[in-house]
């Protein structure tokens, strides 16, 4: 009963003064639909800057698989794209699914003893438009063209090299490519829009302020006079840690489902058909981020040093999961507090992956129980 009382108070005391709320909501339900609106029109081009990413599935070790793999490696198509090797098809969907790839290249295990002509190359985009869907489908077109010649020559000569790649592919080797789309094939599958990924972006920056709702309950409860008083009351410290932390977990999630339903009936953004998943990945998120704000003062010792640590987090994180602008820095994105909130949402939304969705869910989780090891440890130093 006094962890639900502590929750009672610490949702109150934050929404006595809603105009702050309102007025945050405010900021960014405008900040979506500038850079909605302003990207909208650019927002494949933005994405193919630089080389298309082609995962490709060879499973096939016979000749053919052997041009392939040679004609896939030449110039020609490096550089043009960059190639992900995996080992199965649907390891390859994963990559689409998580933005890290444009295309699906596979070769099955038997395009070799194969006797029925033409040979079917099977190509799966993330995308039915956009140039690096343009780009994708001018690579296998040619692919085809150049395979062709290349199995011409290695029946007589019995190699495999590749040394230039046509530049006109002909018309017939549109029937060897057998294209689908993984945005129109599935119809549980979305494309991404430029409003949908900003309405994504910024609910999770939102969540990642809520750390300043983290760093206001420690400053009281561990800081200063009114911290050591709070120490001696009657409260069992773990009852304020629960409770004040679920409280103001709730408050900032519930600011995001705000914004989640204004971008969803007033932008018209689709949100999947698994927003149970959407909401849970939120709520731990909101729960994450308030731990690490608690945590941040316990450390630090200080307001003030924590608030520039929690400002230089939820700006630096949201830029490096791309937040601002569509970009990758790869490993590094591990370090932001919202990257597997990320990931779990363009799973569930625009690739009904709610299994993988469910695993960052459960790293999130894992992160929260590490906050609190940390906290603990540190607040006990803090006492010492």
């Amino acid at each position: 009963m006094n962890i639900l009382f502590q929750m009672f108070y610490a949702v109150k005391r934050i929404i006595m003064n809603p105009k702050a709320i309102l007025i945050n909501l405010l900021t960014y339900a405008i900040i979506i639909l500038i850079l909605g609106s302003v990207f909208g029109s650019t927002y494949d081009i933005q994405k193919s800057l630089g080389k298309v990413t082609i995962a490709y599935v060879n499973l096939d070790s016979g000749r053919y698989g052997a041009i392939f793999d040679a004609v896939l490696h030449s110039n020609d198509v490096t550089q043009l794209a960059k190639l992900k090797p995996v080992k199965s098809l649907d390891d390859g969907k994963v990559l689409i699914n998580k933005d890290k790839a444009d295309a699906i290249i596979y070769i099955p295990d038997n395009f070799s003893n194969d006797r029925d002509l033409p040979h079917v190359v099977n190509v799966y985009l993330s995308t039915e438009y956009g140039v690096p869907t343009l780009v994708v489908k001018n690579i296998v077109s040619s692919l085809t063209n150049l395979m062709n010649t290349s199995s011409v020559i290695y029946n007589l000569t019995g190699q495999t090299e590749v040394d230039a790649m046509s530049s006109e592919p002909q018309k017939n080797n549109e029937e060897n490519v057998k294209e689908q789309s993984l945005t129109s094939s599935n119809s549980s599958l979305q494309a991404t829009t430029a409003m949908g990924y900003y309405s994504i972006a910024m609910i999770l920056m939102l969540l990642l302020y809520g750390q300043e709702y983290g760093i206001f309950m420690a400053s009281e409860d561990y800081l200063g006079t009114l911290g050591n008083r709070m120490r001696l009351s009657v409260v069992k410290p773990y009852v304020q840690y629960i409770g004040k932390g679920l409280g103001l977990s709730l408050v900032t999630f519930f600011q995001g489902v705000i914004l989640l339903l204004l971008t969803k009936y007033v932008y018209g953004v689709d949100w999947g058909n698994h927003i149970v998943v959407v909401l849970l990945t939120l709520f731990i998120l909101s729960i994450l981020v308030t731990l690490l704000g608690m945590m941040l003062v316990i450390i630090t010792r200080s307001i003030e040093k924590a608030q520039s640590l929690s400002n230089f987090i939820t700006l630096g994180g949201t830029f490096i999961v791309g937040g601002f602008v569509i970009v990758d820095f790869g490993s590094l994105a591990y370090l932001s507090p919202s990257y597997y909130a990320k990931t779990a949402l363009f799973n569930v939304i625009y690739g009904n992956q709610v299994e993988q969705a469910l695993i960052n869910i459960g790293v999130m989780i894992l992160i929260c129980v590490g906050l609190v090891l940390v906290s603990l440890v540190a607040s006990r130093r803090t006492v010492e």
